[in-house]
């Protein structure tokens, strides 16, 4: 297989530049091997590239952990990593089913880790209630928006308080199947929307 810098070495100037117009759509290995190769060419590059370069990876990787593209940055399949739900499945539980399920996933993870993982459990418990007693007060056409953007405030703040404290926001791992929650909220949720639906 040709290593990164065989590939680099392979394409124009104008196509490694683009590496550093677009430092956003490569990795930072990418980007770095591309300045490298321009160099080593002795491309005419603006002054002080480097700086400028380093300074939008930097950009990149903390603006990454915020979005959902981020989190699958700390995904591994090292077999010495551990395994917890990924931050994207318990974001994806939390908006489509209750904060409360994705606390209880999270919960998980935090006894996988050996941590106390009571307290997201009773904060999901009180978030979710919090959020059916709220949704009382809005049209129905609404409260349904506002539960989304509930739930994910919900789930932002259980990342604060629980993960990034108890498992660490850098902290590599293993993404856990997640057929078991998937088919329990289907066994619970299917039942209610039918119920509803038929307006019970």
């Amino acid at each position: 297989m040709a290593t990164l810098k065989e590939i680099l070495s392979a394409k124009t100037d104008a196509q490694l530049k683009y590496y550093l117009d677009h430092v956003d759509k490569h990795t930072s290995e990418g980007v770095r091997a591309a300045l490298a190769e321009l160099k080593s060419r002795n491309v005419e590059l603006p002054e002080g590239i480097d700086e400028v370069i380093e300074e939008k990876i930097s950009l990149k990787q903390s603006a990454s952990y915020d979005s959902l593209n981020g989190w699958k940055k700390n995904v591994v399949k090292d077999i010495d990593a551990p395994e917890y739900y990924s931050q994207r499945a318990i974001y994806t539980f939390s908006i489509l089913f209750s904060v409360l399920f994705g606390s209880v996933m999270l919960a998980i993870n935090l006894k996988n880790n050996q941590k106390d993982w009571g307290w997201p459990i009773l904060f999901g418990f009180l978030y979710s209630v919090g959020c059916i007693y709220l949704g009382q007060f809005f049209p129905n056409n609404f409260s349904t928006i506002l539960s989304l953007i509930i739930n994910g405030i919900g789930v932002s703040t259980m990342y604060y308080l629980f993960w990034n404290k108890h498992i660490g926001k850098d902290t590599q791992y293993r993404a856990k199947p997640v057929w078991i929650p998937l088919i329990i909220a289907l066994v619970i949720f299917i039942p209610l929307i039918y119920l509803i639906i038929q307006g019970y």
